[in-house]
């Protein structure tokens, strides 16, 4: 167990050192891109309102009543923050996928050295499952953080006259993105990132199977996404079919996700135990 524990550090620690620089790039990006929107958004809004004023002989109530409130919300509406987010999630899914195959590149394939450590196969599984979770929530505490810098650099470029006066945690709560991608519902969090780490076992579970039976596990491989997401995402859609938001209370639902994400994690764990120990060979 000790020594197997110990492997798992090594393997987890080896992934983490070859997913760096794309983390650190994708960190990097996050930053710089939201430090832009956080000075473009209110001086753009700022510059509306004095050209409006002075072409205008405008009132700074008149030009209140024309533009509104400036809060940090209308910032994170923006794709200066959505984009980063939308880039860190698809870096991250392409490298769910690169994480495998770049073991298969070459003539001297690395991945045969990995599958004939003296350990578990499920163990080199694992560290590349522990590595893309860490990149995801580094990222998410990357954007946490940029908020917080944010929104005094925001505060501090809308003069007070035209200012709506929300906090910071109100207008993230105002923002249905960050609920899901932040802790600010711990339900809804929970059940996020439990759909999220369902999707990395599936597609583990589907790479694994087109390394096992190449084309024809590439149709086994989707056939089994398919039925795995659909079965997930089936009880979330359910007030939309039948066209009735109260058939199930939010408590009632996550027991359901939360039975469902097991079943389908379970399943897809055993599987992928099963093809990495049985179908590849080395």
């Amino acid at each position: 167990m000790k020594k197997s524990l110990h492997t798992l550090l090594k393997l987890t620690n080896f992934e983490l050192e070859r997913l760096s620089k794309l983390l650190f790039t994708l960190m990097g990006l996050t930053l710089l891109i939201n430090l832009v929107g956080y000075v473009y958004t209110p001086m753009q809004h700022m510059g509306k309102i004095n050209e409006y004023i002075a072409q205008n002989s405008a009132t700074p109530q008149q030009a209140l009543d024309t533009f509104g409130r400036f809060s940090f919300y209308d910032v994170t509406q923006t794709l200066w923050i959505a984009g980063p987010i939308a880039i860190g999630v698809s870096g991250l899914l392409f490298y769910a996928v690169f994480i495998w195959y770049r073991e298969w590149f070459g003539k001297n394939t690395f991945a045969y050295r990995l599958l004939m450590l003296p350990v578990s196969r499920m163990t080199l599984y694992f560290s590349k499952l522990i590595t893309l979770f860490f990149g995801i929530f580094t990222l998410i505490a990357t954007q946490m953080i940029s908020l917080f810098i944010g929104y005094p650099i925001v505060s501090a470029i809308i003069e007070s006259t035209y200012s709506a006066e929300i906090g910071l945690m109100e207008s993230l709560r105002m923002n249905f993105l960050f609920i899901y991608l932040f802790p600010l519902e711990p339900g809804y969090f929970l059940v996020i990132n439990g759909i999220g780490m369902i999707l990395l076992l599936v597609l583990f579970t589907v790479i694994l199977m087109e390394r096992s039976f190449a084309v024809k596990g590439i149709l086994l491989g989707i056939g089994y996404a398919v039925c795995s997401l659909s079965i997930v995402l089936f009880p979330l859609s359910l007030p939309d079919l039948l066209k009735n938001n109260y058939i199930l209370y939010d408590s009632e639902l996550m027991i359901i996700e939360i039975v469902l994400i097991t079943i389908v994690g379970a399943v897809s764990l055993l599987l992928s135990r099963h093809l990495i120990n049985k179908k590849i060979t080395v």
